[in-house]
Order: C-alpha cells, then sequence, then structure tokens
C-alpha cells in the first residue's frame, strides 16, 4: 500500500464502504480502513496482506528493514489488547516466528496477518470521528497510543473543518507544545496534519455508513504524520438528515408587530391575561391592541371582542394567553382571519410527555398550514422596545430601550435576565421567549436579528439544539455582522463509556458544544451574570484586537486582584514606556507606583485621574483599560453623591460622572475598552454620554478581565473570517 497516496477517489471509497456493508460487518479491517485512507490522501505505511509464513516472509523482504506484523480478524478491533501486535520484526526466521505466534493468539478468529513497515516515531498522536446526534461528523485530535485514555487530551472539530479551523485545531490541545521542536525533534508538519484532519471529516461527510474513525496512533517520523492503525466501525442505519420545512416565517411582524391582539385578556392582574395586558398598556405599545375574550365587555377601559373574528382587522399578532386545550382553535380562528403570527402561552405539551408531544406536533400542524408563524407554546411572551412592546406576564418588567437583544428558550431565564437589565440599567430592544419551539426557534430569531438595525448584540440562553448544522450555519451568518453570546446550560451527559472507538469514548456533548460554538464565532459563558456582562460589554464598548491591559487603581490591593485576573485570562500586563511614567510623576506623589498597574496611592482626584486616564489610554503600547476603585470610594465627607442604606447602590458623584465623560470621548477617539469596577457598588451598568461607545461598570477585576478576554477572541474570530471588518 502506497504512503503517499494523492488526491481523492470517492468512487472507489464508496465501493469500498458499501461493499463492506453489504456482507454484514461491522468495521472495515485494518487494511480495508488504510486503503479507504489511502484514497482520501492520507499517509499509512507501506504494506501487504499475507495468509501464510511464505507470503510474511516474502512482503517483509520486499518492504525492506524492520516490519510490524498484525493479526486481522473481524472481532481484532484494538489488536494490542489481545496481544496480536508484534513490532521491530527483521529477518525470515522472525518473519516466520512472527506469524506463527499470531495463529497462536488469534486462534480461529484469525483471517490474515499485515505486514508493515515499521515508522520510526517520536509521537504518538490521535485521528477520530464519532456523530453527534445535532452536530453530524465532529472529528477529534490529540495525544495517540496509550495516552488517549490515560490524558484525555483532546480537541474537537465539527466536519467540515476549514484549512484555517483544522489548522488551529493541534494548537488547542494542552500537550501543543510536544508538537513543535524538541530535544533534536523537528516540529510536527501541522500542514500535514491539518490534511488528515480534514480527510477524516470529509470521509464522514461522504459515507454516512461510518459511524466512527479512529486513527490511533499517528506516528510521527522525522516531521511527517502516518497513519499506522486504523478503525473505522460501520452502521447499516445511514444518519438521517434533520426535517425541514418549506414554511417561511414573518419575524418582521412577530418581532415588531403594528397590531396586536390579546386571547384571553382579563381585567384581573393575577391572570396571566390580566397582568400582560396591563404590561402592555404601561410599556407605551404604540401599535394597536385588541383585547379578545368571549365574556366581552371592558378590561382596563378598553372594548372586549367575544371573538378572534370579531376584529375590526387581521392584527399582525394574536398573543394567546390561554389554557392548553384551547391553544389548536385559537390558531384555527386565527388562520380564517387572516392573522399570520402568533405566541402560544400555555404549558402541557411536549414538556409533559408523549400526549403532550402530540398535541404541540398538532398546534405546529395547523399554524404552518394556516400561513401563522407560531412561537411558543409554554413561553413567556415577547418584549419589543422597538414598538414599546412589553407582553409578558406575571410580572412587571420594563427594561429601558437599548440596544442588546437576548432569546431565551427558559421563560424563567429570560424574565430573570431581562429584570437583570432592568435592574442595572441597561438598555435592551427584543427579548423572545420561545418556549418548546414547536414551529420557530431561536435559530429562526438569531437568523432575522443578524440583520435587525435596532439590536447590536444578542444575548442567548439555550439548553438544546435539535439541528446542530443548520444552527452553526445561522450563528456563522450572525457572528459575522454582530456578536453572539450564548449561555449553554444542559451539557452534563456524556457519550456512551461503551463506545467502539477510543474517540467515541472522548466526544461528550460539552466539547462537541465548545467546537461548534469555537467555529461558529459564538461568545460562550457559564452564568446568567456573565451573558449580561459579557453582552452588555460587547454591544456599548469598542472591540478590537488585541490583549494588552493597563490598570489604573487608586490602591494597590485592587490592582493586585486585577493583574492575577488578567493573568488567568491569558490577557498580559502591558509595558508601558518610562516616558509615560515620567509624565505622571508631577501628577503624584514621589512614592507612587511607577509600573503597570497604575497605583495613584489615592491621589487621582480633581483632573489628576483624567489626565492619567487620557495618557494611558493614547498609549500605544495599550489595548484596553480596567479602572478599579476610582468610583464609587466611601468618603466621609460624602460630596454631592446620592448614598443609599446598606447594601444598596450609590449614583455618580459630580466628579465621578465627568471622569465617566472623558472616558466615552476618550472610547471614541482612541477604539480602545475602558471598564470600571468601583470600590462601592454605582447604580447603573452603562452610561449614556451622547457618543459612539458608553462607559461599562462591572461588578469584580474577574468579570472585566473576562470580558476583554472574550472581546478580543471575537475581534480576532471576526476579523480573520473578514479581514475588511
Amino acid at each position: 500500500m502506497n504512503a503517499q497516496a494523492q488526491g481523492t477517489d470517492k468512487t472507489a471509497a464508496s465501493e469500498l464502504v458499501r461493499g463492506a456493508v453489504a456482507s454484514g460487518a461491522s468495521a472495515l479491517d485494518e487494511w480495508q480502513s488504510k486503503r479507504l485512507f489511502s484514497l482520501y490522501g492520507i499517509p499509512v505505511p507501506v504494506g501487504a496482506l499475507v495468509r501464510s509464513e511464505a507470503e510474511a516472509i516474502a512482503a517483509a523482504a520486499r518492504i525492506g528493514g524492520k516490519v510490524v506484523m498484525k493479526g486481522m480478524g473481524p472481532e481484532f478491533h484494538h489488536k494490542t489488547e489481545a496481544g496480536l501486535v508484534v513490532l521491530g520484526v527483521e529477518g525470515p526466521d522472525a518473519v516466520a516466528g512472527a506469524y506463527r505466534l499470531l495463529q497462536q493468539r488469534g486462534g480461529a478468529g484469525l483471517e490474515a496477518v499485515l505486514v508493515e513497515q515499521m515508522i520510526s516515531s517520536n509521537r504518538e498522536l490521535i485521528v477520530g470521528m464519532k456523530r453527534d446526534p445535532a452536530f453530524g461528523p465532529v472529528v477529534a485530535f490529540g495525544l495517540g497510543g496509550i495516552l488517549t485514555e490515560v490524558l484525555g487530551d483532546v480537541a474537537l472539530g465539527v466536519a467540515p473543518l476549514s484549512d484555517r479551523e483544522a489548522l488551529e485545531l493541534p494548537g488547542l490541545i494542552k500537550a501543543r507544545k510536544l508538537l513543535g521542536s524538541f530535544r533534536g525533534y523537528p516540529a510536527v508538519d501541522t500542514a500535514a496534519l491539518a490534511k488528515i484532519i480534514q480527510a477524516v471529516g470529509r470521509m464522514a461527510l461522504d459515507h454516512p455508513e461510518i459511524a466512527e474513525i479512529d486513527v490511533n496512533p499517528v506516528l510521527v517520523q522525522g516531521a511527517q504524520p502516518i497513519a499506522a492503525d486504523a478503525l473505522v466501525i460501520l452502521s447499516t442505519q445511514a444518519a438521517k438528515d434533520v426535517e425541514t420545512s418549506s414554511f417561511v416565517p414573518n419575524m418582521r411582524a412577530l418581532l415588531a408587530p403594528r397590531s396586536m391582539a390579546l386571547v384571553g385578556a382579563s381585567g384581573d392582574v393575577g391572570k396571566w391575561g390580566g397582568s400582560a395586558f396591563k404590561n402592555i398598556l404601561d410599556g407605551g405599545y404604540i401599535g394597536t391592541l385588541y383585547a379578545v375574550n368571549p365574556k366581552g365587555g371592558e378590561v382596563f377601559g378598553r372594548q372586549v371582542y367575544t371573538s378572534i373574528a370579531d376584529l375590526p382587522e387581521a392584527p399582525d399578532l394574536a398573543l394567546l394567553a390561554v389554557g392548553g386545550n384551547q391553544v389548536a382553535p385559537m390558531l384555527e380562528q386565527c388562520a380564517r382571519r387572516g392573522v399570520k403570527e402568533a405566541i402560544a402561552i400555555a404549558a402541557g405539551f411536549s414538556e409533559t410527555g408523549s400526549s403532550g408531544a402530540e398535541a404541540e406536533q398538532e398546534i405546529a400542524r395547523i399554524a404552518t398550514e394556516g400561513g401563522i408563524t407560531l412561537m411558543g407554546p409554554n413561553c413567556m411572551g415577547l418584549i419589543s422596545n422597538e414598538v414599546s412592546l412589553h407582553a409578558i406576564g406575571f410580572v412587571k418588567l420594563h427594561p429601558p430601550k437599548g440596544t442588546l437583544s437576548f432569546i431565551s428558550q427558559s421563560g424563567n431565564m429570560g424574565v430573570t435576565t431581562s429584570n437583570n437589565c432592568e435592574r442595572r440599567g441597561i438598555g435592551i430592544d427584543k427579548f423572545a421567549s420561545v418556549g418548546n419551539e414547536a414551529q420557530i426557534g431561536a435559530v429562526d430569531i438569531l437568523d432575522y436579528l443578524r440583520d435587525d438595525p435596532h439590536t447590536t448584540c444578542v444575548m442567548m440562553y439555550i439548553e438544546g439544539v435539535d439541528d446542530g448544522r443548520r444552527f452553526m450555519e445561522v450563528a456563522k451568518r450572525a457572528t459575522a455582522a454582530k456578536p453572539v453570546v450564548v449561555l449553554r446550560t444542559g451539557l452534563t451527559e456524556f457519550g456512551s463509556k461503551a463506545a467502539a472507538s477510543h474517540t467515541g469514548a472522548m466526544a461528550g456533548s460539552a466539547a462537541v458544544w465548545e467546537a461548534a460554538a469555537r467555529q461558529s464565532g459564538l461568545v460562550t459563558c457559564t452564568s446568567p451574570d456573565e451573558v449580561v456582562d459579557l453582552g452588555t460589554c460587547m454591544a456599548y464598548l469598542p472591540l478590537r484586537t488585541g490583549r494588552r491591559v493597563a490598570i489604573i487603581t487608586q490602591g494597590g490591593g485592587a490592582g493586585v486582584i486585577a493583574a492575577d485576573e488578567v493573568a488567568r485570562h491569558g490577557l498580559q500586563l502591558a509595558e508601558l514606556p518610562a516616558e509615560l511614567y515620567a509624565s505622571f510623576d508631577p501628577l503624584l506623589p514621589p512614592f507612587w507606583s511607577k509600573q503597570n498597574p497604575l497605583d495613584t496611592v489615592a491621589s487621582g482626584g480633581g483632573d489628576v485621574m483624567g489626565k492619567i486616564v487620557t495618557g494611558v489610554a493614547e498609549c500605544e503600547a495599550v489595548d484596553a483599560i480596567i479602572m478599579m476603585s476610582v468610583l464609587g470610594i466611601p468618603t466621609s465627607a460624602g460630596g454631592d453623591r446620592e448614598v443609599g442604606g446598606y447594601g444598596e447602590f450609590v449614583t455618580l458623584s459630580a466628579w465621578e460622572d465627568s471622569l465617566m465623560a472623558l472616558i466615552a470621548e476618550l472610547m471614541e477617539k482612541t477604539g480602545k475598552p475602558i471598564i470600571n469596577v468601583p470600590d462601592t457598588p454605582i447604580r447603573g451598568s452603562v452610561f449614556d454620554y451622547g457618543r459612539r461607545y458608553r462607559p461599562i461598570v462591572l461588578s469584580s477585576a474577574r468579570a472585566a478581565a473576562l470580558a476583554l478576554d472574550r472581546m478580543e477572541w471575537y475581534a480576532s474570530y471576526r476579523r480573520a473570517h473578514n479581514p475588511l471588518v
């Protein structure tokens, strides 16, 4: 077998794979696997398949030098563990002896012996593939041989991998230094390694009959990676494509309706239909609002229509605040009246079991056939500050207008996050609670928000993804236009421990999700507070590449804490020039720190802090600034600050307000993010001074460092995928 096979012969590969499946084989044997690899241009050792001592001796003579001999049979997936691999065999007598030994160990299951060139290697790696139920073929790369299970040092990528993604994958493992030159060994040819990674992904995409692939080990001879062992697991059940619908939703009318009807409207604010109607009125909805209830009468001084059919017009949106058994007939009424968008609030559908799932499928069918875009069921409703619509029940929720939008698969988390924004004075544009996603879901709304001029950053709460490949396609388009911050939960279930290959045992849902998010440009986080912090910074601060951070503080301890967090998040303390320090000497006491962090030793009052921030922001050695304990310092004088009781937030003083206005000006001038971490909690997180960027206040040095790290990662991703940005 030629280790230097070039190109991809899909026809020959298909014949090989389909022939094996037709024969009832559960896997390709190593000879077949390596034949498949060579058809995809993956280098394999020169070798021959033999069935006698004489053939083995002749094959070894042709190959020359030391050879490896392996017992072959349909049940021998992991030959080393079965004692069916003999290394370093050289000479006719040794070859004959090794052949007899393999016959003895293999018994009746031995069908042939593979004689191969022995690769002299200095490193062992693994490349593999497993199919994920949501994302399809996932390629794994990491340390191979016995270290595979011991260390589990593996990075994943969703196929197909671009040239850039394949080249980056090896650098994501913890032991990536082993790929470089060390102890006289040359660096691994990463371009050749990337081709193997891409080829494994292409194999899986080309042949749905392949369930798993294990190339372990990939041996490195000199600088060149060679597939020394191969396992291809087959499946008679080809991966099924997710069903797609030809229905095209009208997201504009759903998320910014010009008119709407609340079906189930009530004057009782203890009911969802009452509290939601009052919220809509209190929020100042700028569209036309209708109330529908079979009882008629009035609600909050508004006429109540007894049915959807009685409405004077077909509104853009019907908000269905009715019981689960009434959702289907109400949707049928909407279809007859020509209402094209609906939100179903009621629970009691697929989250309750099979009967609920059937009911959910039925309302989806009614909506689709009636030309209705349906959000829900089992959701909390919608906020759209674009039209001042606050269509949420049970809770009083009126976040200020802004440019952040939030999509949530959990109504509870959506309300909690929106309330967090309202409490911190962070403006949002839209909040969509998608619930069970009977028809449309989070992906559809993300696709719409990509081009929504009112949204500059999208936040998402995701518990599960059915069609991972579509999710990635939409996410890549969205992140090319604006940041998307995702809090993904439900990642504690890993793949089966009894998987047929090493790769299968390592690929878990959490790791697959992280790979998909990384390739899609999604900014990931792990808590509700983080999603708000990161979304706020992404929406209102400059996004630029660069990891050099300057820390400005009024006290040494705060600076040390910030420096630690900078290091923990892979950022660097900026190396500031001596002339910058010299320029601050006339402003500060002789004993000031003269290093980064810049400790002004409580001497940054008056116009001093403004001059220091200006000098640092304009320094070419700085990419971003964290300001620690500059705002919110409690003083005995109190000054003009409004101070609350114990545990309450305080307002900005006049001096602080002036400093924040200067920060807004500096961010616009320099394009560098500046984040404030106050000494005492400040009322408000975003401050608008009428400029392009808005100063941000976060709660901790950790939050600030995380934000700068994730902002720089996203800016780098976007620039790499669109150099014109």
